[in-house]
């Protein structure tokens, strides 16, 4: 009888979860988003409103490009310059944070493995930004006929003892590094370099 009951229980937890995540889905969301917009615009709030399409415009993307073995590289790189703006909404009052992008606008028609850019961009914003020290992020994305060289660079900041972050291995490096091995095994060269004040990486890729 006891294990009946706890199975009694689980299955009523599993239920609970599988109502929840059905209330919570991808149209729900972007229906909310849609709303905020508006709702933004109404307010003359120019900055939100935007801050939220880009927002929209980057689930839309995990929702339907994510899974895919190969997506339009305009669309990787339309993903990275979201990322890039939403960060930019949160560090643009700190006098003290430079953030530069020079990004090519004419990449050919070629494809590339999805989210295989943005850790790069997302590590550079996780280790290279404070908000009491000077900081710097560099992005550059050229192309050369049918490959593309991709730089970050951005400065390295020593966290606290009490940080949470301190000693955690950036995974998704890890993983990125790992997907360049297996899908481009011949087809790309990966640079790294890390020093007292800046971090540095290089990525050149045949598409």
């Amino acid at each position: 009888m006891r294990i009946r009951g706890l199975e009694t229980e689980l299955g009523q937890s599993k239920a609970d979860l599988q109502f929840l995540r059905s209330q919570i889905n991808p149209h729900f969301l972007f229906n909310v988003l849609n709303t905020l917009y508006g709702t933004a615009l109404h307010e003359h709030a120019n900055r939100t409103a935007g801050g939220i399409q880009q927002l929209g415009d980057m689930m839309r993307f995990m929702l339907h490009e994510n899974n895919l073995d190969r997506i339009a590289m305009n669309k990787e790189i339309e993903y990275v310059k979201n990322y890039i703006a939403l960060q930019q909404l949160r560090t643009e009052t700190s006098p003290n944070i430079t953030i530069e992008t020079d990004i090519d606008e004419d990449f050919p028609d070629g494809n590339i493995a999805p989210m295989l850019l943005i850790p790069f961009v997302e590590n550079a914003f996780k280790h290279g930004i404070s908000l009491r020290e000077p900081s710097w992020i560099k992005i550059n994305l050229h192309h050369e006929g049918n490959s593309l060289r991709f730089e970050v660079r951005n400065s390295i900041h020593v966290r606290q003892g009490a940080d949470p972050e301190k000693g955690r291995s950036g995974v998704g490096m890890k993983n990125v590094l790992y997907r360049l091995k297996l899908i481009y095994p011949d087809q790309h060269e990966f640079f790294m370099h890390q020093d007292e004040k800046e971090f540095f990486v290089q990525l050149a890729l045949q598409l």
